[in-house]
């Protein structure tokens, strides 16, 4: 820079002042653009989070799939299906001499403290079994049910139920 506030870059001359300005303004831009970007981001990642929510009321049926948490209105209570973790009942068409039974691993977030859950259905049963869970009890089903030769994938499973105090 001369002693006149003229920059010279490349050949080019141009006043001092103007590249400081256009220097403050591209930083200017460039948190702006950081700003906007992490907002995109935050909304990309909680819209996604969301999908993975269902609310729900107490007495309510509804059902989840593996990976889904159900939010309970008004109570301190969610409830996430993990996985099944066991699926030994009997096939239709098959004779067994053992009905068997499935267990799913289910965590309930109450009160801000994590409980690792399994709930297990004995096979061919008339009434869906239910579990006591603090002032809680939870009906449930585990679908769907097993034929002969018909593999179940694990994203196929889901879980029925109905929470009630």
């Amino acid at each position: 820079m001369s002693s006149s506030g003229v920059m010279s870059v490349a050949g080019f001359t141009r006043p001092a002042k103007l590249s400081r300005d256009v220097s403050e303004s591209l930083i200017k831009m460039k948190n702006n653009l950081f700003v906007v970007i992490s907002a995109c981001l935050l909304l990309l990642t909680s819209s996604c989070i969301a999908s993975n929510e269902v609310k729900v009321h107490l007495d309510e049926e509804f059902s989840l799939k593996s990976g889904q948490t159900a939010v309970i209105s008004g109570e301190n209570l969610k409830i996430e299906f993990i996985e099944v973790t066991e699926d030994s009942r009997c096939p239709k068409g098959v004779t067994c001499i053992w009905e068997g039974r499935v267990s799913c691993l289910v965590e309930i977030t109450y009160r801000e403290s994590l409980h690792s859950v399994v709930l297990t259905e004995p096979a061919l049963t008339k009434f869906p079994p239910d579990q006591s869970f603090q002032e809680y009890k939870f009906d449930y089903h585990i679908e769907p049910y097993p034929e002969a030769s018909v593999d179940i994938a694990k994203e196929e499973y889901r879980l029925y139920l109905k929470i009630s105090k």
